[in-house]
């Protein structure tokens, strides 16, 4: 009876720390680290972006368009950038889509208005910006963007 409680035990302990370790990841990352893997995605060729994230605490996913049109999904290590898995098929390159400048100035916008970990961004053929992630309190946080001005059109916190 003694190992069974032992080993309830241990299996407990070990699931509270996957839990803590999945919570940790689930954190999102600085803008520094998101800086240098959009300068990675860059270097592998994306000109514009509609879809960005942290997925799983270890993958950065990328979703645009290089500048001949093609669409380009790719998923990079948080820990050097290589590439984990990479997706290119024809295409063609829409106005909608967000340029690196104007990620950078988005991600400014959503800072300003409390994003202090980023989690994901997503702009949509309508003209808006979604940037999810994480506020000072570490309470998630959605900020809403207009695509031509990048102005925030809201704010949400989750308690």
């Amino acid at each position: 009876m003694n190992r069974t409680v032992t080993l309830s035990l241990a299996a407990l302990t070990l699931t509270g720390a996957f839990a803590t370790s999945a919570l940790a990841d689930d954190r999102g990352i600085s803008r520094e680290e998101l800086d240098r893997l959009l300068t990675s995605t860059g270097e592998y060729g994306f000109a514009s972006y509609d879809e960005l994230g942290v997925d799983d605490g270890h993958r950065f996913e990328a979703e645009g368009w290089r500048d001949d049109g093609w669409r380009l999904d790719v998923d990079m290590s948080l820990d050097d950038a290589s590439i984990l898995r990479e997706q290119q098929r024809e295409g063609q390159l829409p106005e909608w889509s967000l340029s690196g400048d104007e990620v950078s100035q988005a991600l400014d916008a959503a800072q300003q208005a409390g994003l202090e970990l980023f989690g994901s961004l997503d702009v949509d053929r309508m003209g808006d910006i979604e940037i999810e992630g994480y506020d000072a309190q570490h309470q998630e946080i959605e900020i809403r963007l207009d695509r031509d001005t990048f102005d925030v059109t809201g704010v949400q916190h989750d308690d």
